[in-house]
């Protein structure tokens, strides 16, 4: 029977499938017995194969709902291992349709099933997790931490066992964390140096553990560390773009679109359609930067709720909606008191820097108009 994902009538048709094979899988008593096993691995075969899709298209809610039959299983049956990287996989879910309190609770608890089971990477990836609701959430000194403790933790491992898959890509996906991180803060110089090390990360994982070039037999596993170096390139582009390297960041964009097109990427490829937006604009380009917001917009529309609501407030913007543009700015006012408070709290010293470097933007600013 063949499936397709993207369309919505064959995600709900595959659900009651699933639903029958959990019930066989708890049926079979007792737990761990031949019949209970067979059906249990083959419930998590269908769902590292339809997951993995769902995930890469957004769509999200079918996520949810999947992996919480699956998830259920697993607590049923003690299979802790794939209980805790559910419990990750259903909190970012959970974290992209901005439920954050449910996401927070996903991680804590995943995170208290790998320190049960002794699985530090499993560990590190839940502290990780947890960092990105934190920067998600404006808790950027609680997002830092985070980020250095799960960094220790696969540096520290990758000492003992330097090919090790999930620790290479443990580091790699912080490096970019941190590169997108201390973007936000201004540190241009150290967030490309994160950058360029999570993109050559990924990179290396590609050609270590993945068919360099598509094959007849390519699955979407085939894709999966060329799906990872979309989002270093798109923040790459922000940070040239920040720089006033216009035609460097809009290299960088289109290198990120090509490649979301080659993998099937709607997320990203709504994202850098919206920096491309805003770089548009920059150049005066208004009528380009509306076109490129609203087919952002379009992508972003069912699935990504955050760039949604980011696409909408540029196009307020351009159609100077005084209103809209007033909440825009609040929100944004709102943003930094939070993120400066948890600064001052958890990381003051990258606090003091994010100052001065903005600071120093803003003279470079003030000092190209005077040249003009």
């Amino acid at each position: 029977m063949n499936i397709d994902l993207k369309s919505e009538e064959d995600r709900v048709n595959l659900l009651p499938d699933f639903i029958e094979i959990r019930e066989k899988c708890l049926s079979n008593s007792p737990k761990n017995s031949p019949n209970s096993n067979y059906y249990f691995n083959q419930l998590i075969k269908i769902w590292d194969l339809n997951s993995e899709i769902l995930w890469a298209q957004g769509y999200w809610e079918d996520y949810r709902k999947y992996g919480e039959i699956a998830l259920d299983c697993a607590t049923k049956l003690n299979k802790r291992d794939i209980e805790g990287r559910i419990l990750n996989e259903l909190g970012w879910a959970q974290m992209e349709q901005e439920n954050f309190d449910i996401a927070q609770r996903c991680f804590s608890d995943s995170l208290q099933v790998f320190e049960e089971i002794g699985d530090r990477v499993g560990q590190g990836q839940s502290i990780r997790y947890m960092g990105v609701l934190h920067f998600r959430r404006h808790y950027f000194g609680l997002a830092l931490k985070s980020y250095l403790e799960a960094m220790k933790m696969a540096q520290d491992g990758l000492k003992l066992d330097p090919l090790n898959q999930r620790l290479l890509h443990q580091e790699s996906e912080i490096h970019n964390l941190l590169g997108n991180f201390y973007f936000r803060l201004w540190n241009i110089k150290a967030s490309r140096r994160e950058l360029v090390a999570g993109l050559r990360g990924f990179r290396t994982l590609h050609k270590l553990y993945v068919a360099p070039t598509p094959t007849s037999s390519s699955t979407p596993n085939s894709y999966s560390y060329l799906y990872f170096q979309s989002a270093p390139l798109l923040t790459l582009g922000r940070v040239a773009m920040l720089s006033g390297q216009y035609r460097k960041a809009e290299r960088y964009f289109k290198r990120c679109v090509l490649l979301c097109k080659r993998i099937d990427r709607p997320d990203t490829k709504a994202g850098v359609l919206f920096r491309m937006a805003e770089l548009a604009k920059l150049q005066g380009k208004n009528k380009k930067a509306e076109k490129l917001a609203k087919k952002a917009g379009h992508f972003a529309e069912k699935e990504i709720p955050s760039l949604q609501k980011r696409t909408q407030n540029f196009r307020f913007q351009q159609q100077g909606n005084r209103r809209k543009q007033f909440k825009a700015v609040f929100d944004k006012i709102r943003m930094v008191v939070t993120l400066s408070i948890d600064l001052l709290f958890y990381a003051p010293l990258v606090l003091l820097q994010s100052i001065g470097y903005y600071t120093l933007f803003i003279m470079a600013k003030l000092a190209a108009k005077m040249r003009r």
